[in-house]
C-alpha cells in the first residue's frame, strides 16, 4: 500500500481527518474534522539504516518494529501512535461503543493529552514509508538473487547438455568397438578352424583351441 493510499485508509477508519492537496475550511458535522495537506505530513526516514537492516542474512524474518526502529521512528512527547491508538480501539470499551461515540472520545482523549492529529497521521505515514524503503531494498537484493541462480541454473544446464553430448559419444564408440571385436573375433575364429581341419591330417590329438563365444566388452 502506497502511503497516500494508507494516510486515507488511516483517516476514513479513524473519522478524525480527512487529507486534501489544499488547506480547506472543513465543513460542520456531527464530527469535526480536520484538514491536513500532504505537506505537512511530509517527512524522511533513515533510509541508509533501513537499507542496512535488509543486508541481514534472514531479511524477512527482521520484524517491522525493527524496521521501524531502524527507520527513526520515536514517539512523540505525549506518547500517542498509530500502534497505541489500534490497541485503545482493540479493547472491549471501544469495541463496544457506537462509531461516533468512539470518534468523540479518542478526539477528547487526544486533546486532553495535547496530541494533534496530525502526529498521529504522520506516525502512519513514516511508518509506510520505512516499510516501503524496507521492501525496495530486499526486493532488489532478492532480485539479485533470483539472477544469480538463473544464470547458474543455465550453466548447469549447458554443463548437462555437455554431459549428454559426451556421454552419446561415448556410448557409440562403445557399440562401435563391439561391433569391431565382434567381427574381429569370428574372423579369429574361422582362421583357427581352418587350422584345426588342416593340423587334423597329421596329427589325431587336437592341438587347435577354437573360442567360438568371445569375451564381452560390455559389462
Amino acid at each position: 500500500m502506497g502511503v497516500f493510499e494508507l494516510i486515507s485508509a488511516t483517516a476514513n477508519h479513524l473519522g478524525l481527518v480527512r487529507i486534501v492537496e489544499m488547506a480547506n475550511p472543513a465543513k460542520p458535522g456531527k464530527i469535526t474534522m480536520r484538514s491536513i495537506t500532504l505537506i505537512q505530513l511530509s517527512a524522511e526516514v533513515r533510509s541508509e539504516q533501513v537499507r542496512a537492516l535488509s543486508e541481514m542474512p534472514a531479511e524477512l524474518s527482521v520484524g517491522f518494529d525493527q524496521v521501524f526502529d531502524a527507520a527513526g521512528l520515536k514517539p512523540p512527547t505525549h506518547g500517542w501512535t498509530i500502534p497505541r491508538l489500534q490497541q485503545l480501539l482493540l479493547t472491549e470499551q471501544y469495541k463496544a461503543m457506537p462509531r461516533p461515540a468512539a470518534q468523540q472520545a479518542i478526539l477528547g482523549q487526544l486533546a486532553a493529552d495535547k496530541a494533534p492529529v496530525e502526529d498521529l497521521v504522520q506516525d502512519a505515514v513514516l511508518r509506510d514509508k520505512a516499510l516501503d524503503a524496507f521492501e525496495s531494498f530486499v526486493f532488489k537484493k532478492m532480485t539479485t538473487r533470483v539472477e544469480a541462480r538463473q544464470a547458474r541454473n543455465a550453466q548447469i544446464e549447458e554443463q548437462i547438455r555437455t554431459l549428454r553430448d559426451e556421454q552419446s559419444r561415448l556410448e557409440e564408440e562403445a557399440r562401435a568397438d563391439q561391433e569391431r571385436w565382434d567381427q574381429w573375433h569370428q574372423r579369429k575364429t574361422a582362421l583357427e578352424e581352418d587350422l584345426a581341419h588342416a593340423v587334423g591330417y597329421v596329427l589325431e590329438k587336437p592341438v587347435i583351441t577354437v573360442d567360438h563365444d568371445p569375451h564381452p566388452l560390455r559389462g
